[in-house]
C-alpha cells in the first residue's frame, strides 16, 4: 500500500484550517423558548450577492413584519430592540456588536448566516491578502465575543453545515432561494451566428478556474472567429488573461464591480454562452450553485462543470462535464455551432431556477414572528 505524504506547505494549510474559529451559538435559553419576533434586523455589507440569494425573498414573505436592513457603517441607535430578532450575514463590526452586547437580554435572537467556508478561503491560496485580511477583521475576530450572543446558526449547504457542526448546537440549511425570473431579462433577442458572447464571471477567489480556462478559451477563440469573449478580472488575472494572445477587439477584461452594478450589467447585457468550472477543493466543495441564478438573469447557454454543486437542482438539457480540456473545448464547439441546443440549454437552467424555488423553505429556520408563528 502506497501513502501519498502531503508537502509541508499543505500541511501547513490544513494546520491553519483547523485552528481558526468557528461561529457557534451559545445563548440559546434552557427551556429552548424564546419569545416570537416582532420585526427582523440584517447586518451586512449591503448590497451583496448573500442577501440577494438568501435573504431578499423570504424578507418579503414575512407580510407585515417590520424588515431592516443596514450596512456595516451604519448607526443602529434608531432601531427599536425590543423583540427584535438579527440575522448577521458573515460580517459585523465592534460598534455593532457592542450595540447587541448591550441589549441582548431585550432581543428575540440573533442568528448567524454564512456561505463560504470562510477558513478555507484564509487557509486557501486563492484569495489575495487584502481579502483575507477583511475575512479576519470582519468575519473571525468578532467570533468569541459573538458566539456568546448568537441562538441561530444558518449556513448555505449540508456541505458546509458539516464543516461547522459540533457537539451541542444545531447548524440549519439556508438554501439559495431566487426571485422569479422574468422572460423579457432572459431573451437575447440579437442572437445571430456571426456574432457569439461568450462569458466567466467570477472573482479572484476562483483563480485556479481562471487559470483553468485561459488555454481552453484561447483555442476557442482561435477556432470561432464569431465569439467576443468578456471576462471580470484584476491585477495578476487580468495581466494573464492579457497573454493569452486572443485578438484584443475580441475579448473584453471588466474590473471586479460592486454588487449593484454587477447586477446592472448583467441583467443589461445578456450572453450567449457562460462557462461554469468549478474544481475540487475544499472551498468549492461548500459553495451552492447560485451561479445558475446570474446565468438565467444574462440568458446564456452555461456549460458546468460535473460537480455535486452543480448536480443539486440539474435538469435535463443542462451541460454538466468532466474538469477536462477536450471536453470544455468540445462543449463550446457544440454550443458555437448548434443554436438550437443553445436555446435548449438556456432554457433547462431556467427550469432548474423555478426548480431552485420550489426546493427552498421560504422562512427563516426556528424563528417565531409574532403573529406568523414558527417558522421552522
Amino acid at each position: 500500500m502506497i501513502t501519498l505524504r502531503q508537502s509541508p506547505m499543505q500541511s501547513l494549510r490544513d494546520t491553519i484550517y483547523g485552528s481558526i474559529p468557528r461561529p457557534q451559538p451559545s445563548a440559546a435559553p434552557i427551556d429552548g423558548i424564546r419569545p416570537p419576533a416582532k420585526r427582523l434586523l440584517v447586518l451586512s455589507r449591503y448590497p451583496n450577492p448573500s442577501v440577494s440569494y438568501y435573504l431578499e425573498e423570504r424578507s418579503k414573505a414575512l407580510a407585515d413584519i417590520p424588515v431592516i436592513v443596514k450596512g456595516l457603517d451604519d448607526g443602529l441607535d434608531d432601531v427599536d430592540c425590543e423583540g427584535l430578532f438579527v440575522i448577521i450575514c458573515r460580517y459585523i463590526k465592534k460598534p455593532q456588536l457592542r450595540w447587541l452586547e448591550h441589549r441582548q437580554k431585550r432581543l428575540a435572537g440573533i442568528a448567524y448566516f454564512v456561505d463560504d467556508d470562510i477558513p478555507a478561503v484564509i487557509a486557501g491560496d486563492e484569495a489575495n491578502w487584502l481579502y483575507k485580511f477583511r475575512l479576519l477583521n470582519f468575519a473571525i475576530r468578532p467570533l468569541p465575543r459573538l458566539n456568546r450572543l448568537l441562538t441561530h446558526l444558518w449556513a448555505s449547504t449540508e456541505h458546509l453545515a458539516g464543516t461547522l457542526a459540533k457537539s451541542g448546537h444545531k447548524v440549519d440549511i439556508l438554501a439559495p432561494m431566487p426571485s422569479p425570473l422574468t422572460r423579457g431579462s432572459v431573451e437575447r433577442k440579437d442572437e445571430t451566428a456571426a456574432s457569439l458572447k461568450m462569458v466567466y464571471h467570477a472573482t479572484g477567489i476562483h483563480r485556479h478556474e481562471h487559470e483553468f480556462l485561459m488555454p481552453i478559451v484561447r483555442s476557442a477563440m482561435n477556432k470561432h472567429g464569431n465569439l467576443h469573449f468578456e471576462v471580470f478580472a484584476d491585477g495578476y488575472l487580468a495581466r494573464r488573461w492579457c497573454r493569452q494572445s486572443i485578438e484584443p477587439a475580441r475579448m473584453t477584461i471588466h474590473p471586479q464591480l460592486p454588487w449593484s452594478s454587477y447586477l446592472a450589467r448583467t441583467t443589461d447585457h445578456g450572453s450567449d454562452i457562460a462557462l461554469v468550472p468549478l474544481l475540487a477543493g475544499r472551498t468549492n466543495d461548500s459553495r451552492a450553485d447560485t451561479k445558475r441564478i446570474d446565468i438565467s438573469r444574462m440568458g446564456a447557454a452555461a456549460i458546468f462543470s460535473q460537480c455535486a454543486t452543480f448536480a443539486r437542482c440539474a435538469v435535463s438539457g443542462e451541460i454538466h462535464i468532466g474538469n477536462a480540456p477536450e471536453e470544455w473545448l468540445m462543449a463550446i464547439d457544440q454550443l458555437v455551432e448548434d443554436r438550437d441546443q443553445r436555446i435548449a440549454a438556456r432554457n433547462a437552467t431556467l427550469q432548474s431556477i423555478e426548480k431552485m424555488r420550489q426546493s427552498a423553505t421560504p422562512a427563516f429556520p426556528g424563528i417565531c414572528f409574532d403573529g406568523l408563528g414558527d417558522m421552522a
